[in-house]
């Protein structure tokens, strides 16, 4: 038996769309990169011109060669994202969290004793890009005759690498580097709608209906990123870096469930599932930052810029993007991804104070990571501020703790590349602690 269609029901459909297309971002929307190590994110992540610790690898690579011993490196996370959503068309809010601990980075720097100069090697992981995301929502609707609705959403995953990063100091201020940073990762990501009518004079003729949306990603992919630093005196450092386009092979395996009960209650099922896999590719990055190091205080800052409307399926993209059975899918995805995406500079800036007699720093620093889709209002882009503390355990050994604090609104849209219908915000309150420890032998 066929569901009667009003005006909730209509809602619902829509906010069914709403879930397909959050399931469909690209690889390289969804979440966002902060970065790695504590040091380095206290103090904002403005840490181009600085990276002179294993976290380099990341960071720009050429800053490897200030490394003088063998350094190993450890970075443990712990997030809580709280968010707020409200839905214009029925006038209702509700709010969700989400906690997450993850292993942050771990490697090592390797320096090769040389006559002159510097070479150093550096091995190790990094979880560079984070999904985890929840959303949970219910309402009374009084338009359609007080039926209970309630949606839920969880994403959880995240993009990680390994990287083989290595300097070599070519001049007495002048170091180059590379890093070779090989992509795996996953995305679980389940949605669920549920409606009761279990009111006696209902308006349709089903006593509940659920729906369930699963999409389990996997991927592996590649990049090389190119570092450059020069001292061009002993207290300034400036630091330029090129990053190659990643190239990311996925595979969704995904499926869904529909169960309606009617007011007899019978039961009808309806399921489905299958895989797909596909390829993309990011554009090219360039960045570059600068340190001064003044006594007992270095202030450092960096600008990335990326034009994202570069971004491109090499494959047909996993969904699809138009009901003509003759239409080039990857073309028509590309166009959308050309003609919806922009351009953006991320923003990073930093101090650090020392207190030589307590072995002490203090950091602070602050991110402006601007959304790479058009139309969206100003407060869709992530703004953070940064704070942390460094302790000089001994000469060979620093415990590093850092606070991180982000604030931004997520605006969700009916059609997967739309940048101006909006049926929900979401008020996003993003805090991480990490705590890192570097031992140099």
């Amino acid at each position: 038996m066929k569901r009667k269609l009003t005006a909730v029901g209509i809602f619902i459909c829509l906010f069914g769309w709403l879930n397909l297309a959050r399931a469909q971002e690209e690889v390289f929307q969804r979440g966002f990169e902060l970065g790695i190590g504590t040091r380095a994110l206290g103090m904002g992540g403005a840490y181009l011109g600085v990276a002179d610790d294993y976290s380099a690898s990341f960071w720009n690579p050429a800053g490897l060669a200030q490394i003088r011993r063998l350094e190993g490196f450890g970075t443990l996370s712990y997030l809580q994202r709280k968010n707020d959503i409200s839905a214009v068309e029925v006038n209702a809010n509700a709010k969700d969290d989400l906690t997450s601990t993850q292993l942050n980075s771990i490697g090592l720097a390797y320096p090769v004793p040389t006559y002159q100069g510097s070479l150093v090697f550096g091995i190790g992981y990094h979880r560079v890009h984070p999904y985890d995301a929840s959303l949970k929502f219910r309402l009374v609707n009084a338009t359609a005759n007080d039926a209970n609705q309630s949606w839920s959403i969880l994403e959880e995953g995240g993009l990680n690498n390994w990287v083989f990063a290595g300097a070599v100091e070519v001049a007495p201020n002048i170091s180059l580097g590379a890093a070779l940073n090989i992509f795996t990762g996953n995305n679980d990501y389940t949605s669920r709608f549920t409606e009761i009518d279990d009111v006696g004079d209902r308006v349709f003729d089903f006593s509940e209906a659920r729906f369930e949306d699963v999409v389990n990603s996997k991927y592996s992919g590649y990049n090389l990123r190119l570092g450059a630093l020069y001292r061009p005196m002993s207290f300034v450092r400036l630091g330029l870096t090129l990053t190659t386009p990643t190239f990311i092979t996925g595979t969704d395996n995904w499926k869904y469930n529909d169960t309606t009960i009617d007011d007899q209650d019978s039961v009808f099922t309806d399921s489905d599932a299958g895989e797909i896999k596909y390829k993309i590719r990011s554009p090219f990055s360039l960045a570059a930052g600068a340190a001064v190091n003044l006594p007992a205080l270095m202030v450092s800052g960096s600008v990335e810029w990326t034009d994202w409307s570069q971004t491109r399926y090499l494959t047909e993209p996993p969904f699809e993007v138009t009901s003509f059975q003759f239409d080039d899918e990857r073309s028509l995805a590309n166009d959308s991804l050309r003609t919806n995406y922009r351009n953006t500079l991320r923003l990073r800036a930093g101090a650090e104070f020392t207190l030589p007699i307590l072995n002490l720093q203090f950091r602070a620093g602050g991110i402006y990571d601007p959304q790479i889709r058009k139309g969206l209002p100003s407060d869709s882009d992530r703004k953070f501020l940064t704070a942390g503390l460094g302790i000089f355990l001994d000469k060979q050994t620093r415990f590093d703790v850092a606070l991180m604090h982000g604030e931004w609104t997520e605006y969700s849209t009916l059609d997967d590349f739309s940048d101006d219908v909006y049926s929900t915000s979401e008020k996003i309150n993003y805090n991480k602690i990490l705590a890192s420890l570097a031992v140099r032998f």
